[in-house]
């Protein structure tokens, strides 16, 4: 398995220890002595913890050791540094595969092929891990995918005495609507009553989200997550929680978001009345796929979407803090104007200031970088470059 070194860009320059311990545990890697390299790449590791390169080639040599558990602890910790990184959550999870993990090997794999979607290893990977877990239906599907035909053979000699069903159809796509503005009040003053007759709100039957006479309402069902920002009224059995922040599928015990921007989760049966936040909410509604979202922007989201938080480091200025987002329901996008989106290709990469960026789906690669090409980043405004097949969500107001 070929290692998951990352170049990132953001990292601060390895000092001389570290590069000597570093390149002793490649050259003793590439002569066989895998005890030796692993010596010297866990002193690198001590020295540097989120240095890209060495938690490389440091989960490599554990793999070949045939350490599963301790090169999946370390393929995490690089892809917590850099979560959009395909060969990192590839690696991780095989590793976790190897460790008897299938649960979360069929997680990371997941993301890998979000971001990566013809990523063939990934897929006969995915397979071995639904194979693990006998669910044969998808084990062929992805070995089909993969064009592992003695393993589809496997799969159907399995199934023919098995009840499985199955896989479902195609998704539809991404849908993105913005939600409609406020009402205006009836002019003229009117009496108590009046009043409150006219600014009666409720929340629609058999919906999430809604906006109601300039109010947000959140109809909880069981679970829902939400921003504390703007929070009015609580109507009926609801349970308010702070929501702590999840990594490779874990809750840590980092909160999700601090002060009156924390996240919130929500459980009962009952309605949250909340201001509406200055600029623009849009409902966006996930139908299977998956998109990695600023933290800032992400304001409410269905319990049965699954999230992870993420970061994309910088010694430029403040680091990118974001949640990936998969699977389906909906979820609400907080914004100061209309969201808007372009393509992203190999051939033409896209740059978007950091304070402009909602987010992108696809196999896109981010990096933080002064916005002009001489910016030493002192002075200089922070842009997101993304490259790689995807699209970019940018937020019209802005500017």
């Amino acid at each position: 398995m070929a290692g998951a070194i990352l170049k990132t860009g953001e990292a601060e320059a390895p000092d001389e220890e570290v590069l000597h311990h570093l390149g002793r545990g490649a050259d003793l890697l590439a002569r066989g002595d895998l005890e030796g390299a692993r010596a010297a790449l866990e002193r690198a590791h001590g020295l540097e913890p989120r240095n890209p390169r060495v938690l490389g080639l440091f989960g490599q040599v554990l793999y070949k050791l045939g350490r599963f558990g301790e090169a999946s602890d370390v393929y995490g910790e690089l892809v917590d540094e850099s979560p959009s990184e395909v060969a990192a959550r590839v690696n991780l999870g095989l590793a976790c595969l190897k460790a008897k993990r299938p649960a979360e090997a069929v997680r990371q794999l997941e993301i890998a092929l979000d971001l990566s979607p013809n990523h063939r290893k990934a897929m006969g990977y995915l397979g071995l891990a639904w194979l693990e877990q006998r669910n044969l239906e998808r084990a062929k599907h992805w070995f089909e995918r993969a064009g592992s035909f003695p393993m589809v053979a496997r799969c159907d000699a399995l199934l023919q005495a098995s009840t499985a069903r199955k896989p479902s159809g195609s998704v539809p796509p991404l849908k993105v609507r913005s939600a409609k503005e406020p009402t205006a009040l009836p002019p003229g003053p009117p009496g108590l009553e009046s009043l409150s007759q006219a600014r009666r709100v409720g929340h629609p039957p058999g919906t999430r989200f809604a906006i109601t006479n300039g109010l947000f309402t959140v109809g909880v069902k069981a679970e829902a997550l939400v921003r504390a920002e703007g929070l009015l009224a609580v109507q009926g059995s609801v349970r308010l929680a702070p929501e702590m922040k999840r990594f490779r599928g874990y809750p840590t015990q980092k909160a999700f978001g601090e002060g009156p921007r924390r996240m919130l989760r929500a459980s009962g049966n009952g309605t949250l009345y909340f201001r509406v936040p200055s600029g623009s909410l849009s409902l966006v509604e996930l139908a299977g796929e998956s998109g990695y979202f600023r933290e800032e922007v992400t304001f409410a989201f269905e319990e049965a979407i699954e999230f992870e938080n993420g970061r994309l480091t910088s010694r430029l200025g403040p680091d990118l803090n974001l949640v990936h987002l998969r699977g389906r329901g909906q979820l609400v996008l907080s914004t100061r104007g209309p969201i808007a989106g372009t393509a992203v290709s190999r051939s033409a990469g896209v740059r978007v200031p950091l304070a402009a960026l909602v987010g992108w789906i696809g196999g896109l690669t981010p990096k933080l970088a002064p916005l002009s090409e001489n910016g030493n980043g002192e002075s200089e405004p922070l842009v997101v470059e993304l490259t790689g097949e995807g699209q970019v969500l940018f937020d019209e107001g802005a500017g």
